[in-house]
């Protein structure tokens, strides 16, 4: 599997809340914070997007945008493992959220002639 197919399997398990979604670890992987996963499982996200991918040697970064009422962009570096499996070893939230832009909008008056 290419390591883009697999970042984006990740992710489809991620956001369907599948415990497999544990197995993309690698064993030791440093995750900020500690809990990241139970607090993707947590919040309820309608998609993804992959919105930018780095290659540093033999390692590959990307940034998913899960997105959902909360947004939360996870930045990962994977890395492929010795039985050829693509795997995270360190992952951060680098961003989070809040998606009230309908709500705001939603409440302002009309615009135009009164």
């Amino acid at each position: 599997m290419e390591v883009e197919a697999a970042v984006r399997e990740h992710a489809r398990r991620t956001i369907s809340r599948e415990p497999e979604a544990r197995d993309d670890l690698a064993p030791g992987a440093e995750l900020t914070p500690p809990d990241l996963l139970e607090r993707l499982g947590r919040t309820r996200f309608e998609g993804f997007e992959l919105v930018a991918h780095a290659k540093i040697g033999v390692h590959h970064v990307f940034k998913t945008k899960f997105v959902g009422p909360t947004v939360i962009v996870v930045q990962a570096r994977w890395a492929r493992e010795a039985g050829g499996r693509w795997q995270i070893r360190e992952a951060e939230i680098v961003r989070t959220e809040v998606g009230l832009a309908r709500d705001v909008q939603s409440s302002l008056p009309p615009s135009g002639p009164e």
